[in-house]
């Protein structure tokens, strides 16, 4: 019975596997985003890591704190997420890295631990800052002393895989970049991946909390009431960093003109100007300009659609015993996070919201005060809306305040809570406000507020954003006054005066296209879209003052010598299929076809090899991944398809089971596919078996 379930869970994997590759153009599945089999090199050509702008000196050298903990608060200290922690922090001692090994059997005693960032950048001054949230992932193996690093590179429109060994005390950690082939035979969507809930190889499992506390209760005694909240929210912050290189696909190849960028940009910049409330669809740049252009790319560029790749795993459970599926494996092809198959308005709303994400709020902020203080000259046109208002009693010294006509989309509409004491108004809250011709319904915080007989004027803004109250189109709600008498029994009147100061950012953008077709800006051509480019040429045309950027210091690969002897016969097709993954002096993956002595270490590690082999036979029940990896076999020139019916492939088993059985019982051979895989002899001396 279990090997039936087995072989229902294999023929399921295998199925979902077939559909994942390329077919003839009749039955052609979506293109993929990010592709295992397309890498790109391990150092990107142009950029660097955020891990490498935030602990890399000018000099080149590292200054990386030590223990994990100040490290922890040195990121702290760069970010503002109000009164919640800004790193997010997770226990995975026993989930499913290339680590997953290192600290065995003492798992508990040293858990990995992965961090991620959320909140806005601090910046002081003119001090640009940078986007931090979602753009770097962090992972901590105390007993190697290592660091796993995901983060971004703006200028790339990538994240770079790093390694940090030699993290420890008293010693010089060294950064490299990590093989990229290698890591994103797990990470196909090139970006961080994380499981999905309830997140049970984490500290959110209450059991493997639990175990934590009993192994070092001085360090994780608050674990279960403060950490362990935190695994939802790095799989919130992983699937939003999976979504980076959905929008600069569409930048790069859905919105190929300049043009096409700049509604991009302006729809970007109403929406973040909102308070990340809406932004103004309906314009006639956003729908010509960008909407049928995408339209149009679309159909050229990606005809049977747009599949971005999934950013979670499998839930797995660590303490389940032996029902650990093929399913959980992460170097299996997973189905799409998301399949665009045509354009729509929640496709091409969604990436807008994506792109304003590459801003931060401070930027906004300073936008949103140079269009207040431009409209101060006069030379922006404001327009008055005025509605009769009714007072009905709520309760003890509390109104409600209805204003307008709620027929008439015309109409101004709004209704206020008002506190009186003694016949005078004390303090009034906003329950809704909708505006003429927009058709958003806001709820605005009163930020400044005057008093006067029989009227209150007052400011409306966004307090958690520190930004004043913006429609969708980018106008500013300037100011608001009530008309009251001191019982609210008479006549009422509402009047708003709005600031259409949005045709500013208008101009600018009209200026930037302009100096686009003369050659003088190049930030809406460029392939990726970078922030500070933009940024930079955007207030250069609305007259803002320059910000100061971070020193990007220029990349510096760390150069890898690999020495490897020749195999002989055979076993040399081994090569170029396995020598990415396994090429270098690593335990985890295995390296056995490093160093000098390759040839022995093969003959070593056969019995394993062969396994993982023959686990791509259909009759096999294995409940692993196949190697090599299916998802990044392509990297070696041949489909997952074709491989199993391949020349090399067959060669390849024929040659190690003839080695096996010569070196090990001939009955162990005979009953191979009925072995445990953990029973096989064992690879190199400290290597991961899995």
């Amino acid at each position: 019975m279990k090997h039936g379930c087995s072989m229902n869970r294999l023929i399921k994997s295998l199925l979902a596997l077939v559909a994942l590759m390329p077919c003839p153009q009749a039955f052609a599945e979506p293109a993929w985003i990010e592709q295992a089999s397309r890498p790109g090199p391990d150092t990107a050509s142009i950029g660097v890591s955020r891990f490498d702008q935030v602990f890399r000196q000018e000099t080149g050298h590292y200054s990386i704190p030590y223990p994990f903990e100040r490290l922890v608060e040195a990121l702290e200290a760069q970010l503002d997420n109000g009164k919640i922690p800004a790193v997010r922090q997770v226990f995975v001692p026993m989930g499913r890295s290339l680590q997953r090994d290192a600290p065995a059997p003492d798992y508990f005693r040293f858990p990995r631990k992965v961090i991620a960032l959320e909140g806005e950048p601090l910046s002081v001054g003119r001090q640009a800052g940078q986007v931090m949230e979602y753009r770097l992932f962090i992972a901590h193996q105390p007993s190697t002393g290592t660091l796993e690093v995901i983060s971004y590179n703006d200028a790339a429109g990538r994240f770079e895989f790093q390694v940090v060994a030699d993290y420890g005390a008293d010693k010089t950690p060294l950064v490299r970049p990590a093989n990229r082939v290698m890591c994103m035979s797990c990470h196909h969507n090139a970006a961080p991946i994380f499981a999905r809930i309830p997140w049970s190889e984490t500290s959110f499992n209450v059991e493997v909390a639990s175990k934590l506390v009993a192994a070092l209760p001085r360090q994780y005694s608050s674990l279960i009431g403060v950490v362990t909240l935190d695994a939802g929210v790095i799989d919130v912050l992983a699937e939003r960093a999976n979504y980076l290189s959905a929008t600069q696909a569409i930048w790069k190849q859905g919105c190929a003109s300049a043009a096409c960028r700049a509604a991009m940009l302006r729809a970007a910049l109403q929406y973040r100007l909102s308070g990340e409330s809406s932004f103004d669809s309906t314009a006639a740049s956003y729908r010509r300009e960008y909407f049928d252009a995408l339209t149009r790319n679309w159909s050229r560029n990606w005809p049977q659609g747009l599949a971005l790749p999934g950013s979670r795993l499998s839930d797995r459970n660590p303490f389940a015993g032996d029902t650990e599926t093929i399913e959980d494996d992460p170097l299996l092809p997973r189905p799409a996070q998301a399949t665009w198959h045509q354009v729509d308005s929640i496709l091409a709303d969604g990436i807008i919201y994506r792109l304003a994400g590459f801003f931060t709020r401070s930027d906004i902020q300073r936008i949103d005060r140079h269009l207040i203080a431009s409209a101060s000259s006069g030379a922006v046109t404001n327009y008055r809306y005025k509605a009769a208002c009714r007072a009905q009693p709520s309760d003890a010294g509390r109104h409600i305040l209805s204003c307008g006509d709620n027929a008439s989309p015309e109409s101004l509409q709004a209704k206020l809570e008002v506190e009186m004491l003694r016949d005078k108004i004390m303090s009034l809250r906003f329950i809704r406000l909708r505006i003429p011709r927009d058709t958003n319904l806001l709820q605005p915080d009163i930020t400044e507020l005057a008093r006067f007989p029989g009227r209150l004027e007052a400011r409306l803004g966004h307090d958690r954003a520190q930004l004043s109250l913006r429609l969708a189109n980018g106008n500013r709600i300037d100011s608001m006054t009530l008309h009251w008498d001191e019982s609210l029994a008479g006549d009422s009147s509402l009047e708003i005066t709005l600031s259409a100061e949005f045709a500013i950012v208008d101009q600018a953008l009209a200026k930037l296209l302009d100096n686009h077709q003369a050659g003088h800006a190049d930030s809406l051509r460029q392939g990726v879209f970078r922030r500070k480019p933009v940024l930079q040429e955007l207030m250069r045309e609305l007259s803002m003052d320059p910000l100061q950027w971070t020193p990007t210091v220029r990349n510096t690969a760390v150069a890898t010598q690999t020495v490897r002897s020749r195999l002989e016969g055979d076993l040399a097709l081994l090569e170029p299929y396995c020598a990415h993954c396994h090429g270098d002096e690593t335990l985890h993956p295995p390296g056995f076809l490093s160093g000098s002595s390759a040839q022995k270490r093969v003959l070593q590690c056969a019995p394993r090899i062969l396994r993982r082999l023959q686990a791509w036979q259909k009759n096999n029940h294995f409940p692993r991944s196949p190697m090599p990896p299916p998802a990044s076999i392509g990297y070696s020139g041949i489909s997952a398809v074709d491989w199993p019916q391949s020349e090399h492939y067959r060669t390849l088993v024929n040659s190690l089971e003839n080695l096996v059985s010569e070196r090990q019982d001939k009955q162990l051979l005979s009953d191979w596919r009925e072995t445990d895989y953990s029973n096989l002899p064992a690879c190199l001396t400290g290597a991961s078996e899995s």
